[in-house]
């Protein structure tokens, strides 16, 4: 399943691969005829300064190990696209952006290593404080083919007045996961662009090796609530404890035998996404079966020739440092579900 709090490390890439067989021989032709497909990811949201479009191309070759190929950044990236941003209001443009090729790598985006090339990690880039009240229209030239890739979103609105939260009210309020009996009540409003949140732990934690005294400050982002649907500018979800040391447990892992730990204060995140990104991810991740005997559809809302992916918004609102009680720092500290994290102390950072 594809989890909205992880939808920045810009993981995209496609092989489409058609296998063509006869009952009658023995020889056949295991992939199509080529075809160009382009397959294209950006979320905007008024939270960020720098804002990013991941465009990636799929291929298959017959004769080559497509598993090498993958590891060539020039099977999995054009080197001829014109890419710009059109700013709308009421349908007229009023602005059109150039967005700039860049390597992710530099701009601080460690791609995870794995079957695709992970250095260059090339993306598009623009610089712009986002509007609301405007539309944004992303066009993808090929300068080679002369097709045309377009897809258009609005942006959530970030303002305290429209997406903000209730519960806890501010960052003095702690965060209580302590009592199985009573969960923890998340509320909060949010802006009439939205149709689902996700609710994010992010848990800070120092980790020293008690061999080398080496010392390293490590951030686990943890989706404690996925999927919650809009049902009015105010919502809420309640966060069962068991299930909050359950995720923790899973997301830190027990690690070396070596290592001692000492916790932070953490962060709490509240992330909200648009309707386009809502179909996109039920539509990939919609579940087959014995029965299931049709091929999966590929939803995207790019309009252009042999196009997949996404081009949506998301919005935030965020307490970068917000305490747990000390109940639920001793829970973590001793508890059945989190004890064999090795979480010994507090952090000095």
């Amino acid at each position: 399943m594809i989890r909205f709090a992880s939808m920045r490390k810009f993981l995209i890439a496609c092989i489409p691969v058609l296998f063509l067989a006869s009952s009658c021989s023995t020889k056949f032709k295991v992939g199509a005829d080529y075809k160009e497909v382009t397959v294209v990811y950006g979320l905007l949201s008024l939270a960020d300064t720098a804002h990013y479009i991941k465009i990636t191309k799929g291929y298959f070759d017959e004769k080559q190990n497509n598993l090498e190929l993958a590891k060539n950044p020039d099977s999995i990236y054009f080197n001829n696209l014109a890419v710009s941003m059109e700013v709308l209001n009421n349908g007229n443009v009023v602005e059109t952006i150039t967005l700039n090729k860049v390597d992710l790598v530099n701009e601080g985006y460690i791609k995870d290593p794995g079957t695709f090339a992970s250095t260059p990690n090339y993306a598009y880039k623009f610089k712009k404080n986002l509007d609301p009240s405007k539309t944004y229209r992303l066009k993808v030239y090929n300068l080679t083919s002369g097709k045309e890739i377009t897809g258009e979103t609005s942006v959530i609105g970030s303002s305290p007045s429209i997406f903000k939260f209730i519960k806890p009210a501010d960052n003095t309020e702690e965060l209580t996961f302590s009592d199985p009996l009573n969960p923890y009540q998340f509320s909060w409003r949010g802006p009439a662009a939205a149709v689902f949140y996700d609710v994010v732990v992010k848990f800070k934690y120092q980790e020293v090796n008690t061999i080398t005294s080496d010392t390293t400050y490590v951030v686990k982002d943890i989706p404690v609530l996925q999927n919650i649907l809009s049902t009015g500018s105010e919502l809420s979800a309640p966060l069962n404890s068991v299930d909050f040391f359950k995720q923790l447990n899973s997301a830190v892992g027990e690690g070396s035998s070596d290592i001692k730990r000492y916790i932070d204060t953490p962060g709490l995140q509240i992330l909200a996404g648009g309707q386009e990104l809502k179909t996109y991810i039920d539509v990939n991740s919609a579940q087959g079966g014995i029965t299931y005997d049709q091929i999966k559809p590929n939803y995207t809302n790019l309009v252009g020739e042999n196009v997949f992916g996404i081009f949506s918004t998301r919005g935030q609102i965020e307490f970068q440092n917000i305490k747990f009680s000390a109940a639920t720092i001793d829970s973590i500290k001793n508890g059945i579900y989190t004890k064999n994290l090795r979480i010994v102390g507090d952090s000095d950072k």
